[in-house]
C-alpha cells in the first residue's frame, strides 16, 4: 500500500456516525460537552458514547420536507428562551449538505452553535424533558468576549423544540466555554501520555484552522503560546492547483476536495479525476508550514519543550510531523473524538 493510500484511509477510518446513548439518568441532568468542529460536530455526555456528524446546516423553507437519517436531523425551534429562532426550520449533518446547505467553515460557528447543539442534543425513549445541568463547549480563542456571549445567550435557558419529528423540551442549567486543546490536554493527562512532567503541547489540526498550544508542566495555559496553523481547509486549496483540478471549467469545490481526503478516495466528487498521485507532495508543504509557524510561536519554550500531541480530524495526515520529529509529536487514538471527552474532566 502506498503512502498516500495509508495516509487516506487512516484518516478515513476515524469518521463514524452517531452511537445511541448510554444510560443516562435525565430527571439529575446531564453533563454534556459539544465540540463545533468545521467537518464534524462531536457530542459527548457522561456515561454515553461520543456522536459525531458532517458539520453542515441548513436553514429551511416551508416548502423543504427533508428526511432524517442517521447522520442527518430535521428541527424545529417551537419557543424557548433563544427569541432569534423561534419560527426557525433547520437541518444538519448530511441532508443539510445534500440540500445545497453552508459547511461550518465557511461560517463562524461560535454563531451557528444554538443551531447546531440543539440538533445533537437527544431523549431518551418516553422522556421529552432533558435537563442540562453543565454545557461545555469550546472556541479557538476564548478571550473573545462577544463569541463566548453569543454562546451562552443562544444556548442558556429553556427551548422547546421538535426534533426528528419528536417534542423536547431542553433546559440548560449552566455552561462553560474552553479553550480548544484544553479537553485534548486533559484527555492526554488522564491517560498519562506525556512521558515528562514538562512543558508540553497539543496540536490541534482541524478542517478550517489548527491550534497549536502548550502547557506547563502543572497544567496551566500558556497563553502567549496560542499558534494558529492552517486546517484541511488550506491544504484544498494546494490540492486545488493539481493539473487535472485546473483544467475544469469552474473552480475546484474546496469542499468536495475535502470529502476526498476524508473518505480515503482522493477522487474529486463523482469525477474520474485523482490528486492521488500529487497528494504526498501538498501534505508535505501543507506540513512544512505548520511546523516553520510552531518553531516561531514557540521559539521560547523549544529548550525545554517535552512532547505535543496531535489531535482533530486532519491529524491522521500528520504522519510525517510524527516521522521528522522522531516522536517528539506523536498523533492520539481516536484523535477526532478525544478532546471532546476531555472536556468534562
Amino acid at each position: 500500500m502506498s503512502n498516500t493510500q495509508t495516509q487516506a484511509n487512516v484518516y478515513a477510518g476515524q469518521q463514524s456516525g452517531p452511537r445511541p446513548t448510554g444510560s443516562v439518568n435525565h430527571k439529575k441532568g446531564l453533563e454534556v460537552a459539544v465540540d463545533v468542529g468545521n467537518r464534524m460536530i462531536k457530542y459527548y455526555c457522561t456515561g454515553g458514547d461520543v456522536k459525531t456528524v458532517p458539520s453542515w446546516h441548513k436553514d429551511l423553507e416551508e416548502w423543504d420536507n427533508p428526511e432524517q437519517d442517521s447522520n442527518s436531523i430535521v428541527v424545529k425551534y417551537l419557543r424557548g428562551d433563544n427569541p432569534n429562532l423561534i419560527g426557525e426550520s433547520w437541518a444538519v449533518g448530511t441532508v443539510a449538505q445534500d440540500l445545497g446547505g453552508t459547511p461550518t467553515f465557511e461560517l463562524d460557528k461560535a454563531f451557528l452553535a444554538p443551531k447546531l447543539f440543539l440538533a445533537m442534543i437527544e431523549n431518551l425513549p418516553g422522556v421529552s424533558n432533558v435537563t442540562v445541568n453543565r454545557l461545555v463547549c469550546s472556541l479557538p480563542n476564548d478571550l473573545q468576549t462577544d463569541k463566548v456571549q453569543a454562546m451562552i445567550e443562544g444556548l442558556k435557558g429553556t427551548h422547546h423544540i421538535l426534533r426528528n419529528g419528536k417534542n423536547i423540551t431542553v433546559s440548560i442549567a449552566n455552561m462553560e466555554v474552553q479553550p480548544e486543546t484544553l479537553g485534548a490536554f486533559k484527555w492526554a493527562l488522564g491517560n498519562k501520555l506525556f512521558k515528562y512532567a514538562r512543558i508540553n503541547g497539543i496540536l490541534d489540526l482541524g478542517g478550517k484552522t489548527g491550534v497549536g498550544q502548550l502547557y506547563t508542566k502543572n497544567g496551566t495555559l500558556i497563553r502567549e503560546s496560542r499558534v494558529i496553523v492552517e486546517g484541511t481547509y488550506r491544504l484544498a486549496q494546494i490540492v486545488a492547483k493539481h493539473p487535472s483540478l485546473m483544467t475544469q471549467d469552474t473552480t475546484p469545490d474546496l469542499s468536495l476536495i475535502m470529502d476526498a481526503i476524508a473518505d480515503g478516495s482522493l477522487s474529486y466528487g463523482t469525477t474520474a479525476i485523482s490528486f492521488a498521485d500529487r497528494f504526498p507532495n501538498y501534505v508535505d508543504k501543507w506540513l512544512f508550514d505548520i511546523r516553520n509557524k510552531l518553531k516561531i510561536g514557540w521559539s521560547q519554550w523549544l529548550p525545554g519543550l517535552a512532547e505535543v500531541l496531535i489531535v482533530g480530524g486532519s491529524a491522521p495526515l500528520a504522519t510525517p510531523l510524527v516521522e521528522q520529529t522522531e516522536g517528539r509529536f506523536k498523533i492520539a487514538d481516536k484523535p477526532q473524538t478525544c478532546g471532546v471527552t476531555g472536556m468534562l474532566l
